[in-house]
């Protein structure tokens, strides 16, 4: 989510800041880039969710692949630079119907990563530092240790799919399951995991934004096609699952209901597997 996500995280108390995506087995291919017809469209899409750009030379990207999905349909600029407040305000309130609270509370940590003290606003690569967006045990990033670029990796997210098994819906309890084990999995792997009960908490909040995205807020059961075409049916993934009949949700996401999905996941988590790591002593 990455969200890998900002999201809230300047807000909210920290154990919930959401820091907030080759695919055949569906059965259909890539779209082409835009849209082919608007009419008798849902009235939350826009002309921007019928059209997708992949980043090109001279743009840059995110760990979180929702401000980059925003980015590859022109809903923020795509070029990733120069992204003001009420630019972010806009692109959410359009492209997932999110409410202003969500979007001041990611651009408010992420315009601490400008280095220019002055600034009023980010370029997505400025959000590329540990722990901001990209953390410890994500759904679709290797962790920082194995490859601090960030880009979507196949292999972590067939990891936290394959415990959903065959489910073509994900709820609560499943992605509050999924998401524990597969934490645990990367920690064997990682000597030097570090998840603190505040990076747990992001993890939970990722987890409630993709719920709540692919799903609803007041529905927070998601379509399985929707999640996966979302990271990675084509090779530059990171696109709206318009062709699938997505279309974003009519109740807007707001910061309570997004707290309160991501306390049901932790509340959700299976017995006996730790949900915080610490690094590993050296031998």
């Amino acid at each position: 989510m990455q969200l890998s996500y900002l999201l809230v995280a300047g807000t909210l108390p920290l154990a919930y800041g959401v820091p907030l995506c080759l695919f055949g087995s569906i059965g259909f291919g890539c779209p082409s880039n835009s849209g082919s017809t608007l009419r008798n469209l849902p009235s939350k899409l826009k002309p921007n969710h019928f059209t997708w750009t992949p980043a090109g030379p001279g743009d840059v990207r995110s760990p979180c692949p929702m401000l980059n999905t925003l980015a590859n349909h022109g809903l923020l600029p795509h070029n990733g630079r120069d992204i003001t407040l009420d630019k972010i305000k806009t692109a959410f309130s359009d492209g997932i119907n999110m409410g202003d609270d969500i979007a001041i509370g990611t651009f408010t940590p992420g315009l601490a990563t400008n280095p220019d003290p002055n600034a009023d606003y980010i370029d997505l690569d400025m959000l590329n530092k540990h722990n901001v967006i990209e953390h410890d045990g994500s759904m679709s990033r290797r962790d920082e240790y194995f490859d601090p670029t960030n880009p979507f990796d196949a292999g972590t997210f067939n990891q936290f799919i394959s415990y959903f098994g065959n489910a073509q819906t994900f709820d609560v309890t499943s992605i509050s399951n999924a998401r524990a084990r597969h934490i645990q999995q990367m920690s064997l792997l990682n000597p030097t995991m570090n998840v603190t009960e505040a990076r747990e908490g992001t993890s939970a909040g990722e987890c409630a934004f993709m719920l709540a995205v692919w799903g609803s807020p007041d529905n927070p059961v998601a379509k399985r096609s929707y999640f996966e075409y979302f990271f990675r049916l084509c090779p530059g993934n990171e696109r709206f699952p318009v062709v699938l009949g997505w279309s974003p949700t009519d109740t807007a996401l707001t910061v309570p209901t997004l707290l309160q999905i991501a306390q049901d996941i932790t509340d959700a988590s299976p017995a006996g597997v730790p949900l915080t790591f610490a690094p590993k002593a050296a031998s």
